[in-house]
């Protein structure tokens, strides 16, 4: 007899299944080989999928503890915020849970535990660990912006910064434009990125029309392939983005920012930076649209 394993689609950063970030949440029984759970993940084909296993022991009823693993459609990855907001959407809004429940603690395979907590109305919360963001060389803050101006097609792109990840994230690069290029309009070709030398590419510009303090795109060429090169709506580069754009605003120490993800997609996100833990909360609602069914 086949295995049956609940499965739910949702969009995180959004109240539209058409926009936002996708992800799945797949429901174990007991143990699934990971070469089952990458195949899953790949016959998806969405931006993410999570398992989530069976309920572990937990010592106070406003707290649920679950183990979670994240895949792409071509291999696994130690962390994934959009797709933990989405899990932690799924298991409260679908009873498996009591109403008294206020944090779902995610246990990773690493040992690292995430954190999802209700906030108000219908967002929710994450907390992830703070990235602070250093200057590059001036070769390679010319190189950057050539490339940059290639894959947007006009040379005369205003680039203002360029800076890398600090430690966590040495694979990231954030390029800040003039707020004047309308980041949300420009067509990008993701492949002019391949040759930056960092995987994960931040476009960030401030924002003009009173909607966010600021907005970005995120591209990793060679990682997203199945979506094109752009991420819809990326939640670990609002880790380098919130601490740049609150030391740059001078905003208020914790205070929330709206900020906003002007992808195809798009999506809404509020962040805080607490400074003094070093750690982003990043918040988001999450919209459930499919669910059904995996046999096995």
């Amino acid at each position: 007899m086949a295995t049956s394993l609940p499965f739910f689609l949702a969009s995180a950063f959004t109240t539209s299944p058409f926009g936002g970030n996708p992800a799945v949440t797949i429901f174990l029984k007991g143990e699934l080989p990971t070469e089952t759970m990458q195949k899953l993940a790949t016959t998806f084909n969405q931006p993410m999928v999570s398992y989530i296993t069976e309920a572990l022991p937990s010592s106070t009823e406003k707290v649920a503890a679950f183990g979670i693993r994240w895949f792409t459609p071509s291999h696994e990855v130690p962390l994934c915020g959009h797709a933990t907001l989405v899990a932690a959407k799924v298991i409260l809004q679908t009873g498996l849970v009591s109403k008294k429940v206020e944090v779902i603690n995610l246990h990773t395979q690493n040992g690292v535990v995430v954190s999802a907590i209700k906030g108000d109305g219908e967002w929710l919360e994450v907390q992830l660990p703070a990235n602070i963001v250093e200057e590059v060389t001036p070769e390679d803050k010319a190189r950057v912006s050539a490339l940059v101006a290639d894959a947007v097609g006009k040379p005369d792109v205003a680039v203002k910064n360029v800076l890398k990840g600090g430690k966590g994230m040495e694979h990231g690069l954030l390029i800040e434009l003039d707020e004047k290029e309308n980041l949300g309009g420009i067509e990008v070709d993701p492949s002019k990125l391949l040759t930056t030398g960092w995987d994960v590419n931040v476009i960030t510009t401030a924002c003009t029309d009173g909607s966010a303090l600021f907005v970005s795109r995120m591209f990793a060429p060679m990682h997203l392939k199945s979506i094109g090169g752009e991420d819809h709506v990326c939640g670990s580069a609002h880790c380098m983005l919130t601490p740049y754009w609150s030391r740059k605003l001078q905003f208020a120490k914790g205070g929330e920012m709206k900020a906003r993800q002007v992808s195809k997609r798009g999506g809404d996100i509020k962040v805080a930076w607490d400074e003094e833990r070093e750690i982003i909360r990043l918040m988001g609602q999450v919209v459930i649209y499919t669910k059904g069914e995996v046999l096995l």
